[in-house]
């Protein structure tokens, strides 16, 4: 029998909550296996699909799942032909169960993929999210959430960015995106979110980055709360190797969903008294709602000209968040790469600002919070 440490990671998709509930019972029973929760950005090694009739949709679905590398894909349906089977099959599935399904039978198959896997579950890959907030309005929080991604991007890493700030977001305009596409339609249907759909709804810039930007109308579908972020955070996930989020400057539910599943969260703001008095409620904010792993929060200065009045040990003194770096000021630069639609360290790639946008990035993908629990 496996031991602990060899535990299945496995997300289950099934819209049918009566196939889901029964699918999820199993699997919970099951010692060696573990569902990737909403909390969780840990790469699933197993998708399991259960649906009530067998569509085209579903095929399509197993080809992506193992083009994101899942290591085995498993398809139970209670309506299905023979030919559905076969497709889903050639399609990279390892088995496919009819509905109802026994828990020996998915145990059984469950332990053979177990045992005979060529992989090393324990180095699996989860993307690296980073959350962006402003201290207030114009602080600079979208030039460094999207002048971020595109460090990232530049290298070729997969990135993903998603506009989350309320009640407006600007990602669109600072990429000169077209509106055909938004959030809304990544959350037309939570059920049913993956990272097709993800992708699907996503602005392809040349930068490499995928956006994924806030619509004109931000009520209904495709409103930031808790249950939308994690849901199109796993769904990024299986997408893309590091996810940058413009979070605005509001402080609610999905803020600290968002900082809870973020590897780091960094604080944007400028060193003015107005904006570090800012800074200082919105840390007491939301330390007071409940948020207390300030290894993962960090202090970015934006527009920082040397002979400023206030010292970064003062900044941080007042804020009570330390401070990782100190971006100098480029104001022409910036007002022209907004209106331009493009991302400053591409207009000024040797400017000393896009130098400090560079090191930041770097820094970022080797941060680790010292004290953060394993996300398992």
């Amino acid at each position: 029998m496996p031991t602990i440490e060899e535990a299945l990671y496995i997300k289950l998709e099934a819209i049918d909550p009566t196939i889901a509930g029964a699918l999820h019972n199993m699997l919970c029973d099951i010692p060696f296996t573990h569902l990737v929760n909403t909390l969780q950005l840990t790469k699933p090694e197993v998708l399991i699909i259960g649906c009530t009739t067998y569509s085209e949709e579903i095929t399509e679905r197993i080809i992506e799942a193992k083009r994101h590398k899942y290591g085995a894909v498993y398809v139970c349906a209670s309506q299905y032909t023979d030919t559905n089977k076969h497709e889903a099959l050639v399609a990279g599935a390892r088995d496919f169960f009819s509905y109802p399904l026994s828990k020996l039978i998915l145990q059984r198959a469950l332990q053979d993929y177990l045992t005979n896997r060529p992989v090393d579950t324990s180095k699996t890959s989860r993307p690296k999210v980073i959350a962006l907030m402003g201290a207030r309005g114009g602080s600079g929080t979208t030039s460094v959430t999207v002048n971020l991604a595109a460090c990232f991007a530049k290298d070729g890493t997969r990135v993903g960015l998603l506009d989350f700030s309320r009640p407006y977001g600007d990602v669109a305009t600072f990429l000169n995106t077209p509106s055909k596409r938004d959030r809304r339609h990544a959350a037309r249907d939570i059920g049913l979110m993956n990272a097709s759909f993800m992708k699907s709804a996503m602005y392809h810039h040349s930068s490499g980055i995928l956006a994924l930007v806030a619509p004109e109308v931000t009520m209904g579908t495709g409103s930031v709360v808790p249950e939308t972020v994690s849901a199109m955070l796993l769904a990024a996930a299986d997408a893309f190797e590091i996810i940058v989020i413009d979070m605005g400057s509001r402080v609610d539910a999905a803020l600290y969903r968002v900082m809870e599943m973020a590897d780091a969260s960094l604080l944007v703001a400028m060193p003015t008294k107005p904006c570090m008095g800012s800074a200082k409620r919105f840390v007491q904010t939301i330390t007071s709602g409940g948020f207390e792993n300030f290894c993962k929060l960090s202090l970015v200065l934006t527009g920082c000209v040397s002979g400023n009045t206030l010292s970064k040990f003062e900044i941080e003194k007042t804020i009570g968040v330390n401070c990782i770096i100190c971006l100098p000021e480029d104001q022409k630069g910036t007002f022209i790469a907004i209106n331009d639609g493009t991302p400053y360290c591409h207009l000024y790639p040797e400017s000393p600002l896009t130098s400090s946008l560079k090191e930041l990035a770097a820094h970022l993908e080797q941060h680790e919070c010292p004290n953060e629990k394993s996300k398992v």
